[in-house]
């Protein structure tokens, strides 16, 4: 069952971003930036805090070298990190906001592979 709950979260949120979009106004936002509740700041860090925690444990009972692996998860978090703003800064204004379209094209198409694979992988 846990390929079809990523292919739910997959398609839902890319057809938000899709239909989102479309909703939209003009490529122009003016809405101000909305500050975040306290309590969806809490449920983020502890959602996080879980999720460490799983991997953590699945690396434990792995039995692999707990330093080596952290480091490597380290530095390839700030390489594509890194990257992915380079690209987003050279990028971002050329796509503007049809890149919401097409991260929720993405992510429809994840989905759809996830699906696939499901059903005949």
């Amino acid at each position: 069952m846990e390929p079809l709950d990523s292919l739910y979260s997959a398609d839902l949120l890319g057809g938000r971003m899709i239909i989102g979009r479309y909703r939209g106004g003009s490529d122009e936002d003016d809405t101000p930036l909305r500050r975040h509740s306290f309590w969806l700041l809490v449920t983020t860090a502890i959602a996080t805090s879980l999720d460490a925690m799983a991997v953590g444990v699945g690396l434990a009972f792995l039995q692999v070298n707990i330093i080596a692996t952290a480091l490597a998860i380290g530095c390839a978090t700030l390489i594509m990190s890194t990257l992915g703003m380079m690209i987003g800064r050279f990028i971002g204004p050329m796509l503007g906001k049809r890149a919401e379209i097409l991260g929720g094209v993405v992510l429809v198409g994840i989905g759809i592979q996830i699906l696939w694979t499901h059903f005949h992988g």
